[in-house]
């Protein structure tokens, strides 16, 4: 059992404290095109691509490759074509899609104990890329040393393949998520391809005052929707708060920020949603026991992968608790495998050429008649302009988008560092800055807030 130290729940200073809804609108920064692009580019050149290449990135569970010497899986990250394979003595190959002989699809290789062979001319590469037999040439001929054939190193960690892109040979540490460490059983991972930029698919986990719009159900009494919320919206709901925060109150910290929704319940106390966002591309909701992250990696400038993580810190997921869970997915079914495209096992049923699945006659009695919350954000997502790359030339911002527009803002600031001056990105090389979580918390309103929720956001390091 990993043991930690409590005493290292050191408070997070905020760097700067924000009100959002006392930021007036014509202070708010506007979007030119040329800052649209380099938000949402990510190919190899460009600045947001050099920025994600910096850091860690999730690929796929581990158990979407689990048998050594199986099938190969087909993937796209940050705009290059890649093929996935476990070799037979058990290691992880993450290279590039197609030979470098003559450009034949490495996913139908033949995967041996050092490698992954072309079915073509039988070139063999090993996990890591490198040419390492080229048997369709006399040996005097050969030029293995010459072949540069993409390939990019992977660990596997806490159920998940994760891999690094960037181009220095001194690898970081992997990001110190609270969900890798846990046992197997205590965590459940589930993958959505989207037909969208990463980033207006982020910006929905980050947005707080849709939540009680969107997925909000008008066809059912107070009593019932009471019901299907957590303990501690219930008290909201009991002291017939708005739906809308009263306020979101933002503070910086090193490599994101955290902010927190106010609902005043009454009797000198105040529930906050404590919602955090950690660069490049992580989110944490509010949670209570069950906690939850989000991550929205980049396919390429037009699709994404988004990651949905819930687990519990310190027991077992019941046995109802995640057949409930998985019910909760069962209008989120998964399309029969198509393993010619990227990521083909992970394309849901329900999509934009369905409408879906929406059901109209229920959505004349409710704010959406798509169900599940997962569904009703990737409806607006993928559909915020008429192309999978929204114009943000065109938006009217308001105060309650402060915190998307602070994550643009990072994004941008940091990936310029990057490029300008050579600085590291925030959180690249820190693993310490991923303790955190989300939480929904009460606090006493002679507490400060951010005092108030420290023990519950932070997780301790291990000892």
């Amino acid at each position: 059992m990993i043991k930690t130290n409590p005493n290292n729940r050191k408070r997070i200073e905020p760097v700067k404290t924000e009100s959002m809804f006392k930021v007036r609108r014509e202070d708010l920064h506007n979007f030119t095109r040329e800052e649209n692009d380099a938000l949402t580019r990510v190919g190899p050149t460009t600045l947001m691509g050099n920025l994600m290449r910096q850091y860690w990135i999730p690929v796929v569970p581990t158990a979407h490759l689990s048998e050594p010497g199986g099938r190969p899986v087909r993937v796209r990250l940050l705009g290059e074509d890649l093929v996935l394979f476990r070799t037979t003595a058990g290691k992880v190959g993450l290279i590039g899609a197609y030979c470098s002989h003559r450009l034949a699809p490495l996913y139908f290789g033949r995967v041996e104990e050092d490698g992954l062979r072309c079915a073509y001319h039988a070139w063999k590469y090993s996990p890591m890329g490198k040419c390492i037999e080229m048997p369709n040439i006399p040996p005097d001929q050969q030029f293995i040393d010459e072949v540069q054939h993409p390939g990019y190193p992977c660990v596997e960690r806490g159920g998940i393949i994760w891999t690094h892109m960037g181009l220095s040979k001194d690898l970081p540490e992997l990001p110190d998520f609270e969900f890798l460490r846990v046992p197997d059983a205590h965590r459940i991972y589930r993958l959505f391809f989207q037909e969208a930029n990463y980033l207006q698919v982020l910006e929905g986990g980050i947005d707080p005052t849709h939540v009680m719009w969107l997925h909000s159900p008008y066809d059912l009494s107070d009593e019932e929707m009471n019901e299907q919320q957590p303990a501690q919206q219930r008290a909201a709901n009991k002291a017939g708060v708005k739906k809308t925060p009263e306020d979101v109150e933002i503070f910086d910290r090193e490599a994101g920020f955290t902010y927190g929704a106010k609902r005043s319940l009454g009797g000198g106390k105040t529930l906050w949603r404590v919602n955090q966002f950690i660069l490049p591309f992580y989110t944490m909701p509010p949670g209570a026991d069950q906690k939850a992250a989000r991550a929205f990696v980049p396919v390429d400038d037009e699709n994404c992968v988004k990651w949905q993580v819930r687990w519990y810190p310190t027991e077992e997921i019941a046995k109802t608790t995640e057949e409930k869970v998985r019910e909760s997915f069962a209008e989120e079914a998964y399309d029969p495998p198509t393993n010619s495209l990227p990521f083909g096992h992970i394309r849901m049923k329900a999509k934009r050429s369905n409408d879906y699945l929406i059901n109209w006659e229920i959505h004349k009695a409710r704010r959406l008649g798509i169900a599940g919350v997962n569904l009703q954000d990737v409806c607006v997502t993928e559909n915020e302009g008429p192309g999978p790359i929204m114009d943000r030339t065109k938006e009217h911002l308001c105060a309650g988008d402060i915190s998307t527009i602070k994550a643009r803002m990072k994004l941008l600031d940091a990936a310029k560092a990057w490029r300008e001056k050579g600085a590291v990105p925030p959180g690249a090389r820190d693993a310490g800055v991923y303790r955190v979580r989300g939480t929904s918390t009460i606090v006493p309103d002679d507490v400060d807030w951010i005092d108030g929720v420290k023990d519950a956001m932070t997780v301790p390091a291990v000892t």
